[in-house]
């Protein structure tokens, strides 16, 4: 049976809209604006914590839906009477051992008996806390050069973007978010103040869009693109509910 994850996506543009959000609520005058987000792009895969993680074959730690559900043997392209065989052995899988019937896909993922997949990493080693991290790195890697490649932005800044949203989105597993993480965040993702954000938001919501031209084209330059790209990047992720983007 497949199982669900709670998809606590590293990339599903929460922190921004936290940013946003604040940056409309008790900013002095304006109305308050509801941002709705989405996914900047939707790769066929996605880890265990809902983070993207590419296209292609799954493979161990990156063989989840886009709906949380897990991946089951028949559902493997190498599902096939040429290599899909049963061998008996104890596997290293997440942390414990599982001994019994399994198939090791060719893509790496491990099946038991039963068609579920085991592992959410490959792993020769004990050191856990090392195999996660090092899982992390390369699927905020793999994330950010596909977002990069998608608005034709350089590499090392899509990775940074990446970076950023992981970051913030794992915050909160250790500590609540405060209103000086918000400002930080804005600054290292967007390269803007955020006095400046909350300040073109306000007045856009009443009409007036100079501020909120300025302070993209403020963030296309962060970003090294063009103030158009930026905000076709904002619109996808907030639904074009963001006043002044027109």
């Amino acid at each position: 049976m497949k199982s669900n994850v709670l998809k606590l996506s590293a990339l599903a543009i929460m922190a921004a809209m936290s940013v946003m959000a604040s940056g409309c609520n008790g900013g002095g005058g304006g109305g308050s604006v509801t941002v709705v987000t989405q996914d900047p792009y939707a790769p066929a895969w996605y880890d265990m914590y809902g983070s993207s993680c590419g296209h292609g074959n799954p493979r161990p730690g990156c063989n989840y839906y886009s709906n949380g559900w897990k991946i089951i043997d028949s559902e493997d392209p190498y599902f096939t009477s040429q290599y899909y065989v049963l061998n008996y052995d104890t596997y290293y899988v997440n942390g414990y051992y599982y001994t019994g019937y399994a198939w090791t896909s060719p893509d790496g993922v491990i099946y038991d008996e039963a068609g579920n997949a085991l592992n959410a990493t490959v792993s020769n080693s004990r050191d856990i806390i090392a195999d996660v991290a090092a899982e992390e790195t390369a699927v905020v890697e793999s994330a950010g050069k596909a977002f990069a490649a998608k608005y034709q932005l350089d590499e090392k800044v899509g990775i940074q973007v990446a970076r950023t949203l992981n970051d913030w989105a794992t915050l909160s597993k250790d500590r609540s978010k405060t209103s000086a993480d918000i400002e930080a965040f804005t600054q290292r993702l967007y390269g803007v103040d955020f006095n400046s954000v909350k300040t073109a938001l306000t007045e856009a919501a009443t009409g007036n869009n100079d501020a909120m031209k300025a302070t993209v084209a403020q963030a296309a330059a962060s970003w090294g693109t063009s103030p158009e790209t930026m905000k076709e990047i904002l619109n996808t992720w907030y639904k074009n509910q963001i006043p002044g983007l027109e």
